[in-house]
């Protein structure tokens, strides 16, 4: 399988882009990963995938973007935001793209290097390096920040500028094997060197010198065959997979060396290459997660017998002390009378052998014989299968208090013992238990999902199922009402200046009362009244055909404004509140706002908001834990903190305040 993109595939995927991206304008960057950015433009947000060394091509996918963004990041965003996309080409036949971008400073030049030990880089209008992910002095070149930038020698002619006077050259190695003589001369990789050959019907393993001029011709025009598809975009895109439906390679067109695999084909060529790499990033991330699962389970097993060996060696302590401590006062008498007689023995001077003589002579109570070995320093007495020792200089009372204190010492180091056993057991079956999939959810990347034409606005469905759309802004207030406005309709505004109109898509049926106060409600959230920290504001609706889209003469109406004539609806005294909920649809989770009582009615769960003056980045990720914390599983788990975006975009005026129950959550 393949884990790179060849030159072919840059050309298709960079030729595709080209139609897409031109004259677009850079909204942001991120650099999710150490090679990895994200570039999306706008109009429409479009995603723009680079990996360093190993693709570029545009992505449906949402991949996680890091709180902070990288100092590189930072930098690029300084100089190219806001700027227009001129040219995306391809450097010859190489896996090296440029970006052209027009901005008020000039046109900088993005170059992904897509090769081996590759690299990004950012090149200022005088062709400097401004910015390089790697800097470097080679042999062929140097990327020095402010000075000139060369670009990276080239691996071979050009196959869509190829001329039969250049593939001649092809003759002057004719002791080299087709298949490497061909990598050598042309920019191409092995696997298309290949389909060349097979289309040529050509051994792999034949020598150059061997060609004769009709297979030397033929071989020219395979070159210049696939040169076509290239150039007309002739694609029919697809994932080559093998029997197991594993994924083996992407084309942009059928290869004969292919004919006997599965295709997998997709509409365009970037959304092919977009869902191949994707599927092995996961896969990637996976065996990742696994191998780190690996590592913590066998640490924690380690660790687990470690403290099982001690566990069960305090046990043994704690029952052993306390046997020698209880049999030594079963028999205080006896043994007292023992170490007496030692005593009194050695003060005569009588030896240790006789002195052993005479004391393994006493027996116990329990008729049980005391064996004593007599050393210098101390007695070692035997009462049956419990060994004794004790010091000349110590009673049998002080010895059994010492073996009591071990005993209870070992005692107290064993609950300790037993806590951390249970810790590390929990945590053993924690590890266990939880699913690779689930862990490695927020570090996949996930298909994002395709939007309908009424999310460009802010939007909810009423109780009742009504459509109920809000302008965003000057621009989106315009389009609602110049586009998508129909006859049957009604128009709501909040009387505040600073406010959005709403509208309410009938569709020809009768509108509720309980949609129309939805409707209000909405509308008086997302005027200025939320930013004010107003509790309440007025708001009325009017038919369309109140609704004047051009000003009279000799006044002037601004974007996203119009006039109203005639009798204007009144809800007085609309509460500013609004709720964020989370529903399923289609796999993916939906973030909507609207009145409590919609989303209610919709949503798995929602948090209610009231104006306030906590960021929407805070309140955006309390609210994403509220909302997994109260949703079932299956989209508690679909969850996380990739859609903090999402939900932070939905909270009027960027502020407010979590409200549950009525009160005021403190954040």
């Amino acid at each position: 399988m393949k884990d790179v993109m060849s030159s072919l595939d840059i050309s298709a995927v960079t030729l595709e882009m080209a139609d897409g991206l031109i004259g677009k304008r850079i909204d942001n960057i991120y650099h999710i990963i150490p090679r990895t950015f994200l570039i999306r433009f706008r109009p429409e947000s479009i995603w723009l995938l680079i990996e360093v060394e190993k693709r570029i091509h545009l992505t449906k996918f949402k991949y996680p973007t890091p709180p902070k963004p990288s100092i590189f990041c930072m930098t690029l965003r300084k100089h190219l935001l806001g700027g227009k996309l001129e040219t995306i080409e391809q450097e010859e036949f190489d896996r090296i793209v440029n970006l052209n971008i027009s901005t008020k400073y000039g046109v900088f030049r993005i170059v992904a290097e897509l090769f081996r030990r590759g690299n990004l880089i950012l090149i200022d209008p005088e062709n400097k390096v401004r910015l390089s992910m790697r800097y470097a002095r080679m042999r062929d070149r140097h990327l020095i920040r402010n000075e000139l930038y060369k670009t990276a020698p080239s691996s071979g002619i050009n196959p869509l500028t190829l001329t039969s006077d250049q593939f001649e050259k092809l003759r002057e190695i004719g002791d080299e094997q087709l298949l490497k003589a061909l990598t050598k001369i042309i920019s191409i990789g092995p696997l298309h060197a290949k389909e060349l050959l097979t289309r040529s019907e050509l051994d792999y393993e034949s020598y150059v010198r061997d060609l004769t001029q009709n297979q030397f011709e033929t071989l020219f025009k395979s070159i210049l065959s696939i040169k076509e598809k290239i150039i007309r975009k002739e694609y029919e895109p697809a994932i080559i997979c093998d029997e197991k439906d594993q994924s083996l390679d992407t084309t942009p067109f059928p290869l004969r060396i292919y004919q006997d695999k599965n295709r997998k084909e997709f509409k365009t060529y970037n959304e092919a290459v977009d869902e191949f790499f994707s599927k092995q990033t996961t896969t990637a991330e996976l065996h990742k997660v696994k191998k780190v699962q690996d590592v913590e389970l066998a640490r924690l097993s380690r660790i687990l017998e470690e403290q099982k060996k001690q566990k069960t060696s305090l046990e043994e302590a704690v029952k052993k002390n306390k046997e020698i401590a209880d049999t030594i006062y079963l028999n205080l008498h006896i043994l007292s009378e023992i170490t007496t007689l030692i005593e009194k023995e050695k003060v005569k001077g009588t030896p240790l052998q006789d002195i052993e003589n005479l004391t393994n002579k006493i027996t116990t109570n329990n008729k049980q014989q005391i064996i004593t070995k007599i050393l210098p320093e101390e007695a070692r007495l035997k009462v049956g299968q419990i060994s004794i020792h004790i010091r000349h200089d110590k009673t049998p009372q002080q010895v059994a208090k010492q073996y009591y204190d071990a005993s209870k010492k070992a005692s107290q180091k064993l609950k300790g013992l037993q806590e951390s056993v249970n810790k590390i057991e929990t945590k053993l079956r924690s590890v266990e238990e939880e699913t690779i999939e689930k862990k490695v959810i927020e570090k996949i990347p996930k298909r994002k999902r395709e939007k309908v034409w009424y999310e460009k606005f802010h939007w909810f469905k009423s109780s009742d199922g009504f459509l109920i759309m809000s302008g965003k802004d000057a621009s989106t207030n315009d389009l609602l009402i110049r586009k998508y406005l129909n006859k049957d309709d009604l128009v709501f505004h909040a009387e505040i200046q600073g406010a959005p109109f709403t509208i309410v898509r009938t569709e020809g049926k009768s509108i509720t009362p309980q949609t129309i106060k939805e409707a209000a409600q909405a509308t008086a959230a997302r005027s200025k009244a939320w930013s004010l920290n107003l509790t309440a504001v007025n708001v009325y609706w009017v038919n369309p055909d109140q609704v004047e889209t051009s000003a009279p003469s000799g006044e002037y109406l601004g974007k996203g404004q119009f006039m109203i004539r005639g009798k204007r609806n009144y809800d007085r005294g609309v509460e500013l509140k609004i709720a964020i909920g989370v529903r399923e649809e289609n796999e993916n989770v939906i973030f909507v706002a609207g009145p409590s009582s919609a989303i209610e009615k919709h949503a798995e769960a929602y948090v209610e908001l009231v104006p306030g003056r906590t960021s929407s980045g805070k309140l955006a990720k309390k609210i994403i834990e509220l909302l997994k914390a109260s949703s079932r599983e299956n989209i508690s788990e679909k969850i996380d903190r990739t859609n903090l975006d999402e939900v932070a975009r939905l909270i009027p005026a960027g502020k407010g305040e979590i409200t549950i129950k009525g009160k005021i959550l403190s954040l």
